[in-house]
């Protein structure tokens, strides 16, 4: 399969940064992958601390699911759209930068 479809694909429906190993730039694509990565554990960790703090209250029991909705609501999510938008943004950042790679790779390969 051309690299040019295959590159951007695997980037966009398996994992960011394996389009760029499949293009053979392994740098890129391991700092593709561990930006990845640390914006995962980061979102997991704001939820854990979101999810926390709406579970922790006083005299809250944990079978008043009413109370303990209004006060997840009441919390502040902008930490965690700001991780989600950066790795939209390093998504797409891998998946146009694997197509591109791969149109050049193919249109060497062409050549000879």
């Amino acid at each position: 399969m051309k690299k040019a479809i295959l590159s951007p694909l695997s980037s966009a429906f398996v994992i960011p940064g394996l389009g760029q190993i499949i293009n053979r730039h392994l740098k890129k694509g391991v700092c593709i992958l561990a930006g990845t990565f640390i914006l995962f554990i980061a979102a997991l960790i704001k939820l854990y601390q979101i999810l926390s703090a709406a579970m922790e209250a006083e005299n809250i029991n944990p079978s008043e699911s009413v109370l303990i909705t209004e006060r997840f609501r009441a919390e502040d999510f902008s930490a965690l759209w700001y991780l989600v938008g950066a790795f939209a943004l390093l998504w797409l950042y891998s998946v146009v930068d694997a197509h591109r790679a791969g149109r050049k790779i193919d249109g060497k390969q062409g050549d000879h």
